[in-house]
């Protein structure tokens, strides 16, 4: 979350601590998106337990548990209530007079756009992320290839559009590591007999 917020220029105590304050922001959206997970799952009945890291976490429960409906629903979760945040702080910030100095408007600012952005990103047609589970969901274990064939293509043509068209090089990466690690799902499930 540092590199994201620009901690690699961050060189005076403002910058510094505009990089904690996007970095709070991050933990707060990713938290939110987890609870959506969670909540959901407990709606189900099951228990559940939420682990934050790195870029991001998860909510974890008893596999096998779930139907197709209920997973769709339980990965849906953490995505629409992290966007739900984004646009609620969306309009705090449009409507509500903070002082653009204080530190409370950068947070408003800085969690609003972090919500929406990675609630946005989250929902690509991508596996592990959200929209790939939401997509396996829905097309089921049987259909699992086409799960990875289809992230694969869509991860590789969302890093290239990143490339070219946003002047990113991380988005890229992380769509090039899921391209390729869903070829080979993909190469795996069909080469079996």
């Amino acid at each position: 979350m540092a590199l994201i917020g620009g901690g690699l220029s961050a060189n005076d105590s403002l910058s510094i601590l505009l990089v904690l304050v996007f970095i709070l922001a991050g933990l707060i959206s990713i938290l939110v998106h987890e609870l959506g997970h969670a909540l959901t799952v407990r709606k189900f009945g099951l228990p559940t337990a939420i682990t934050l890291q790195a870029f991001g976490g998860y909510a974890s429960f008893p596999a096998g548990q779930l139907s197709r409906k209920q997973s769709f629903l339980v990965t849906a979760a953490g995505p629409a209530l992290q966007l739900v945040l984004g646009l609620i702080l969306l309009a705090v910030y449009f409507l509500v007079p903070i002082p653009k100095e204080s530190l409370l408007y950068t947070l408003v600012a800085d969690l609003a756009g972090i919500s929406i952005i990675w609630a946005v990103l989250n929902c690509l047609p991508v596996y592990p992320m959200d929209g790939g589970q939401m997509m396996a969901a829905v097309l089921g274990p049987q259909r699992a290839h086409f799960v990875h064939l289809i992230s694969a293509t869509a991860a590789l043509l969302i890093g290239l559009a990143a490339y070219f068209l946003l002047n990113s090089i991380l988005l890229p990466l992380f769509m090039a590591f899921f391209a390729w690690q869903n070829w080979q799902s993909f190469q795996a499930r069909t080469s079996k007999p």
